[in-house]
């Protein structure tokens, strides 16, 4: 088990949070324990922080985190504990609880990458999370897990670092301008990895160059020994590199051609071999999952993987005992021979275009199967999820099954071969019935729609193979 936090003080809690602070409400010599969100994890001498957001309120949790033994409360307004257990009033408790992780990132002078951009984000960080096992052991490195790439969950992996870690991998995602300068801040990666800018949450990020933009706010943290990795085929690649040349910091791109992290794309859609080749290296490997954006992700990771010094035997070893996770294309055989390709966690019209592309590159029957993309926002939700049914149409798809008030308008510009359905246990029948016969069949929606069932429906139900 990873060591835990260590050495708190109640002064070193005041310096961390500074400004932050409007008030303190008693005081404590003790060494602290650990900073915990959740009053359920609370132990002797820990710190609280209550955090608020739309649907919770942690300080109607202040209390009992103070009777479970927490030894200092960082909250926005006195909870009344009174002498029982310090409290120190914030501003903001998002706000501090970002600012403590800043300050215990601060201890550590290791290698830590930070991968941002539109799509392909978690793929990325556990492709290089992979490579950094091999490079260091799994107890010497550190990466995000799960979703935890917000304001709230950045900081919590922040606060696992530990002095035996080597190496660490965070994953940065936005919906808002601004909050890449608040998370960047708080990371202070020595690597950053963008991975393309596509139209994702178009309702607050206007156009694909603001998405651009707000993620070039991580490239402001680089020194000029830090690293930019990016991706040499993206149309905002210029946008990137102006803020990688203010920095005065070096720049790896990735790409197929003529780039720094080179891949070839040829017949990697039904996850043939990868050929990469980097400075006098090339690697040939096979990367357990299907489409030309896994070996685009895959050469990012080794880019940010050499660029903090891993050698190309780590990055081969890495890459290949990387499993996709769940939602982001992992692929499955079933025993009748129908793959079915699980990308069921997000989308956007971008992403949504890349999964017709490389269906269309595999043998056929080609089954879609679509969601609602949820944050694709204001008045052009309609023409976006139409756009994604006549491109399936005019890209080889032979059948189009959707879920979701927005599919309505993809189904209607698919025409012949789309059905709607008005639930997703219809549509899992549906699909499940399709299956039966060999197809391909790829699952794609934002993650609200829960998408992921249906392949967890089919494949308990149909059974795989051991491919």
């Amino acid at each position: 088990m990873k060591q835990a936090q260590t050495g708190w003080t109640f002064h070193a809690l005041l310096n961390a949070l500074g400004p932050l602070v409007k008030d303190v409400d008693g005081q404590t010599g003790a060494e602290l324990g650990e900073i915990s969100t959740d009053s359920r994890t609370i132990t002797s001498g820990s710190v609280f922080v209550a955090l608020k957001g739309p649907n919770f309120d942690g300080h109607d949790y202040a209390v009992a985190a103070k009777d479970r033994g927490a030894g200092v409360l960082i909250v926005e307004r006195n909870v009344g504990t009174g002498a029982s257990c310090p409290q120190i009033i914030v501003t903001d408790t998002v706000e501090a609880y970002g600012a403590l992780a800043r300050a215990w990132r601060a201890q550590f002078s290791i290698p830590l990458i930070c991968v941002v951009g539109s799509n392909g984000k978690t793929t990325t960080t556990q492709m290089i999370a992979s490579i950094l096992r091999q490079a260091c052991g799994e107890e010497a490195m550190l990466a995000t897990e799960g979703n935890f790439n917000n304001a709230v969950g950045v900081p919590r992996m922040l606060l696992k670092l530990t002095p035996r870690t080597k190496a660490a991998v965070i994953e940065a995602g936005i919906s808002h301008p601004g909050e890449m300068a608040q998370l960047i801040s708080w990371i202070r990666p020595t690597v950053v990895v963008i991975t393309n800018a596509q139209r994702e949450h178009q309702e607050f990020l206007k156009g694909v160059e603001a998405s651009a933009r707000e993620n070039a706010m991580a490239l402001v943290s680089l020194s000029a020994k830090g690293t930019a990795v990016l991706p040499a085929d993206d149309a905002c690649l210029p946008v990137w590199l102006e803020f990688a040349r203010a920095r005065g910091c070096k720049v790896a791109t990735y790409a197929a051609g003529d780039t720094d992290f080179a891949v070839d794309l040829r017949a990697t859609e039904a996850m043939g071999t990868v050929t990469m080749a980097f400075g006098s290296e090339t690697l040939r490997l096979e990367l357990k999952m299907a489409g030309r954006h896994a070996v685009h992700d895959a050469a990012a990771a080794a880019a940010a993987a050499v660029a903090v010094g891993v050698n190309s035997r780590a990055v081969e070893a890495g890459l290949r005992s990387f499993e996709p996770v769940e939602g982001r294309g992992r692929r499955h055989v079933l025993r009748n021979g129908t793959v079915i390709i699980d990308d069921a966690y997000n989308a956007n019209p971008d992403s949504m275009r890349a999964a017709v592309d490389m269906l269309s590159r595999l043998s056929g029957p080609r089954i879609f199967v679509a969601g609602d993309m949820a944050e694709t926002g204001g008045e052009n939700v309609e023409s976006y999820h139409r756009e994604i049914g006549q491109y399936a149409r005019e890209h080889g798809v032979d059948r189009f099954l959707a879920v979701g008030e927005a599919m309505k308008s993809a189904v209607e510009a698919f025409g012949a071969g789309a059905r709607h359905f008005a639930s997703r246990d219809e549509l899992t029948a549906a699909a499940m019935e399709t299956a039966k016969t060999p197809c391909t069949m790829l699952v794609k929606a934002s993650n609200s729609m829960g998408l992921q069932h249906v392949v967890r429906d089919i494949v308990s139900e149909l059974g795989i193979t051991d491919k």
